[in-house]
């Protein structure tokens, strides 16, 4: 599709050096203090775009010249150069250069040699094309450039209005805007004109059904906002895990878990074995020292009876006996420690016995006792494996693992909110272009399907983002009167009437750049003077947070690949851009000091105050 640029503005006349303004690719920046003849480059451009000046609407290079004469604008085209200059005060412009017939073309389009015909054409309108411009009946007019011209250049009486900035301004209706707009977005004009109406419904519940169906749209928006605010962080983390990665791992761990645990128990089941084993011994070694004891004792009483025998006065017929304390009778019986001293060597032998019985007792507990802490360290060490790392190793494979799919579900969820969301816009979008018909009418408006204006809306809301306006989420068209809403408010108190200006910019920027994108007819600049003027923002916010701000950045950033032209009071600016030619910045400052830089646009024209 053709474009065309703005290469340059020249004024010139006689006695007066050529003021001249460069415009180049990407973002031109034209600031500077008041009455330095910002808004007057806008004039200019206009006046050659075939403004015709009326008592209503009266042209500044025209009613205050300073003695120029000429205006003259050069245009980058696909044919090259297209030169255009208008004398100031007359109705046609003398065209030459990429390929056109040179000659006075008249700002009037209904002359047969009309500068109309010149800007269509550079856009690719080759044909005549007639649009409506009435509801009733089928009355038409024909297309022209100044009828699309407010969709791409905006002058400063116009930036702040509080009707449609889609729908041009002045003597054009309502009709004849949306006709003009709706032949760019689709290249329908009114060769086929239709009187049918739409069904007659009742106006009440219309309006009450579409509040209705806002406030549905609102909330999913809401709900939406909050899932991808959520997803955000969630995808930052979590997104790369394999669910059938984490499951595998999770088993693994689990089943190391088993065979920890199992571990465990077949060693407290030797342990409690060894146990039984080594109570068994300790009672047997409880036994060794009864007999042990009893070993002793005997010995004790064959000692005592060996002594007794050996002390006895084997001439005393009476004896006191030595247990009792009775007297007996003397009876020595030598047979006594004979057989004493045969039973007090076998009671030695056992005892030597037991020694070795003890001995090897002894040794099997310390070998038990020896196994059993051996195997109670293996146990307590399996245990702690499985406590201090496989279950908190587990725990976080399947916190990962819930996490992730947590992560599916609201995926899930986001998928059928935005469904649910785009189903509400078009019911939404069909219910609210629903008017009660009247015999005879024709809304232009039917013509607009819901397609073509939610993907406007999309650009718009995504241009509302990055600049940081408030209730962008919310933003849409109002198709009752063709402009921004936000939370279900007009532009001009959705968040005071200051915003109207950024609102219009942001409005027909966007379209402007919906048509390139679409690849339509429009030119390749757009033009805009003082958006930032009435916008006045809390100076308890960060400078990174205003709309200003953002909206310049946005601009720099997005912009760059187009022409933009920006007119703005140098105050009125959050900071200067730097001229870069790399990054697409031009920027042209007027001082309004006779002695630093650039005074203002027109040479040797200077406010009552600073002339010599």
């Amino acid at each position: 599709m053709k474009r065309f640029y703005i290469d340059r503005l020249i004024v010139s006349g006689k006695g007066h050096e050529d003021s001249v303004i460069e415009f180049k690719p990407g973002v031109n920046f034209i600031l500077g203090p008041s009455n330095t003849g910002k808004s007057l480059v806008m004039e200019c451009i206009d006046y050659v775009f075939g403004f015709y000046p009326s008592k209503d609407h009266p042209s500044k290079i025209v009613d205050n010249n300073n003695g120029y004469e000429k205006v003259t604008l050069i245009l980058s085209t696909s044919s090259g150069k297209l030169t255009l200059t208008r004398t100031i005060g007359e109705p046609r412009i003398y065209v030459s250069g990429a390929k056109f017939t040179p000659g006075y073309y008249s700002t009037n389009h209904n002359a047969k040699s009309n500068i109309n015909s010149i800007y269509l054409h550079l856009l690719g309108i080759n044909e005549e094309h007639k649009i409506r411009s009435a509801q009733r009946g089928n009355r038409t007019q024909t297309l022209t450039w100044r009828s699309i011209l407010h969709l791409f250049f905006i002058k400063q009486a116009d930036v702040t209005r509080e009707s449609s900035p889609l729908l041009a301004p002045g003597g054009f209706g309502d009709t004849t805007s949306l006709a003009a707009l709706l032949f760019l977005l689709t290249g329908q004009d009114a060769t086929n004109l239709s009187t049918l109406e739409d069904p007659k419904i009742t106006e009440g519940k219309r309006q009450a059904l579409v509040d209705y169906l806002i406030d549905k749209v609102n909330y999913a928006v809401t709900r939406r906002t909050e899932i991808e605010k959520e997803l955000s962080s969630a995808q930052e983390t979590d997104s790369y895990i394999n669910i059938d990665q984490l499951r595998q791992q999770i088993a693994e761990i689990q089943s190391m878990i088993n065979d920890a645990t199992q571990q465990s128990h077949d060693l407290m089941s030797e342990i409690y074995q060894l146990n039984g084993k080594l109570s068994e011994a300790r009672t047997v070694k409880q036994s060794f020292s009864n007999l042990r004891i009893q070993y002793q004792s005997d010995i004790k009483r064959i000692g005592f009876i060996v002594d007794c025998a050996s002390n006895t006065d084997t001439n005393a017929a009476k004896v006191m006996c030595p247990i009792c304390g009775t007297e007996t009778d003397n009876k020595m019986d030598s047979s006594i420690i004979v057989s004493s001293a045969a039973e007090l060597h076998k009671i030695k032998q056992n005892l030597n016995e037991l020694d070795y019985a003890q001995e090897s007792i002894d040794n099997q507990e310390e070998n038990l006792i020896a196994t059993i802490n051996s195997l109670e360290e293996k146990r307590s060490n399996i245990d702690n494996l499985i406590s201090e790392q496989l279950q908190p190793r587990l725990a976080n494979f399947q916190n990962k693992l819930e996490t992730h799919l947590k992560y599916i579900r609201l995926s899930d969820e986001l998928a059928l909110i935005r469904k649910a969301e785009a189903e509400l816009r078009n019911e939404l979008y069909e219910k609210e272009t629903q008017e009660i018909p009247k015999e005879t009418e024709y809304h232009i408006k039917d013509d607009y399907n819901a397609q073509l204006i939610h993907g406007f809306e999309e650009r718009l809301r995504q241009v509302l983002k990055e600049s940081r306006f408030g209730g962008a989420e919310t933003a849409r068209l109002n198709m009752d009167n063709f402009d921004i809403e936000i939370n279900k408010l007009k532009k001009s108190v959705c968040s005071g009437g200051g915003n109207c200006g950024i609102l219009n910019t942001i409005t027909a920027l966007t379209m402007s750049n919906y048509l390139i994108e679409l690849n339509r007819h429009a030119p390749g600049f757009f033009a805009v003077d003082s958006s930032l003027t009435q916008l006045s923002e809390s100076d308890y916010k960060e400078q990174n947070e205003t709309i200003k701000q953002n909206f310049i950045e946005y601009l720099i950033k997005h912009e760059h690949g187009r022409q933009i032209i920006f007119v703005e009071q140098k105050k009125r600016m959050p900071f200067i851009p730097e001229e870069d030619e790399q990054a697409g910045i031009h920027t042209i400052i007027f001082t309004h000091d006779r002695n630093n830089g650039r005074y203002g646009f027109l040479n040797d024209v200077y406010n009552p105050e600073d002339q010599q």
